[in-house]
Order: structure tokens, then C-alpha cells, then sequence
């Protein structure tokens, strides 16, 4: 699930689709939402951060796969043997980044501000083309190819980097602006063994997990809602066919 990690329990939330969207022309293209999407053009900025598989891997690995920005993928970098990465960006501008490896979906982070400073703790959670096969099965989701998934984890304050079992928080209602025509389908908690997408739950578990499945591609924001709590807010560009995963440290965190 999303938030935990992948020795642990192997489902996460986490629906993508084949390929990327495509234009024929540039008329089309002027009319993609992803067109004005670029990178900044302020000094070189570090990123850091971790890949980790999710679900029954099979022999599948991270290491070696390719992560870059998505708005300019000749910044990248590849995963070392334990999961770690480092790459530079150009700062001033926000930044989503991109894993792929083959035998994996693709995989997109939030769009995260890049300052002088970077960006810290940038967490990927991939799971396995089979692991997105057994949750859309589970789910009764049919992933479009033509659109864009969005899972993210709502975590408690003090949640230790890159998330863990059972440290979400319950009881949130995640919302996303602009309307999208989908609702969110929350992750059912029953043992660190058992987490589930179920589509009958109306807020967050203890898991703490959220994915809004076949999003029209474009800029959204995702906000979580729990009375006398705070939740800092996650921006997404959606592109067509990925999975955009907003991990902590970097998803719907208390504030």
C-alpha cells in the first residue's frame, strides 16, 4: 500500500496504464495540458531519495532503473543497488519526477517545488505490472490508457521517512480540485499482511491509503479533510498513462 514498505505487505495504492499520451500534431499539442509544463532555469539544485518495489517482486529490482525529471528528462540519474539515487535539477520551477524500469509501470512523483536547497526523501513505491493487475482486479478498476491515476498516503505528523505500516491516518476524507469523474477508493487495513483497495469506504484506515483511479491528464490538487486536524495540501501534473504516487514524506502529511 501505499506508505508502507515493500518487505512488509505487498499491497499498495497504485493504478497505471500502458504508454504514454501522444499528440499527431502541433495543434494538438498546443492544446495538452502538459505543453506549459517546463523546468526551471535557476542554478542546479540536489535531489535525493529512495526506490522501492512494492508487491511480490518475482526477481524483479530497482536497480539501475532511470529517474528524471519529467519536464526534462536529460536530468536523471539511476537507482543504485539499495534503492538510492542523487541528481541535480535546475531550480526555480516545480519538478515531477519519473522512475522507469522495465517490467514496472511507470511511476511519477508529486510536482514539488524546487528551491535552492532541492528536494530531500523523494520516495518512489513501484509496483510490478502483475501487483497492478491483481489491484484493478481486486479494485473492479478497468485502467483507461488514455488517462492518468493518482494514489497518495495520508500520514500522521512525525511519520518516519518514506512511510511505514500502519502510520496513516484514519477517518481523513481526500478531495481533489478541479472535479474529477471518479471517486477516491480507500485501502482497508486488516493486517499488515491484508491491505486492500475497497471501494465501499468512505475515508481513510489506519493504512491511510487513497488512489483516484482514470484522471483526465492536467493539474490538480489533492487536500485532506479531518475535523481539528491540518494536512499540507499535494499538487499533481497527471500525465496520460503513469501513475502519479505522492509517497511520504512528500504526500498528504499532517501538519
Amino acid at each position: 500500500m501505499v506508505g508502507q514498505r515493500p518487505e512488509r505487505a505487498w499491497l499498495l495504492a497504485a493504478f497505471a496504464a500502458f504508454g504514454l499520451g501522444c499528440s499527431s500534431s502541433e495543434d494538438e499539442l498546443a492544446e495538452s495540458p502538459t505543453w506549459s509544463w517546463t523546468i526551471g532555469d535557476g542554478p542546479l539544485a540536489p535531489v535525493s531519495g529512495r526506490a522501492f518495489v512494492f508487491g511480490p517482486s518475482a526477481g524483479a529490482s530497482l536497480e539501475g532503473a532511470t529517474v528524471a525529471a519529467a519536464e526534462a528528462p536529460e536530468y536523471q540519474t539511476t537507482v543504485g543497488q539499495d534503492g538510492s539515487f542523487e541528481l541535480q535539477v535546475p531550480s526555480g520551477a516545480p519538478v515531477s519526477f519519473r522512475l522507469d524500469q522495465p517490467g514496472f509501470y511507470p511511476n511519477q512523483s508529486a510536482t514539488l517545488p524546487v528551491g535552492p536547497d532541492g528536494v530531500t526523501l523523494l520516495g518512489f513505491q513501484a509496483p510490478t505490472e502483475s501487483t497492478i493487475g491483481a489491484l484493478a482486479i481486486v479494485a473492479s478498476i478497468y485502467v483507461d490508457p488514455e488517462l492518468c491515476q493518482i494514489s497518495t498516503t495520508v500520514s500522521r505528523a512525525g511519520t518516519e521517512p518514506y512511510g511505514g505500516v500502519g502510520l496513516g491516518e484514519p477517518d481523513v476524507v481526500v478531495t481533489i480540485e478541479p472535479d474529477v469523474p471518479t471517486d477516491p477508493i480507500y485501502f482497508e487495513y486488516a493486517d499488515e499482511s491484508l491491505i486492500y483497495p475497497d471501494p465501499d469506504l468512505m475515508a481513510t484506515t489506519i493504512d491511510g491509503g487513497v488512489v483516484i483511479p482514470n484522471v483526465p491528464p492536467g493539474e490538480y490538487r489533492l487536500t485532506a479533510i479531518k475535523e481539528g486536524m491540518a494536512f499540507t495540501p499535494v499538487d499533481i501534473r497527471c500525465r496520460a498513462g503513469t501513475l502519479v504516487n505522492a509517497a511520504p514524506p512528500h504526500g498528504l502529511q499532517e501538519i
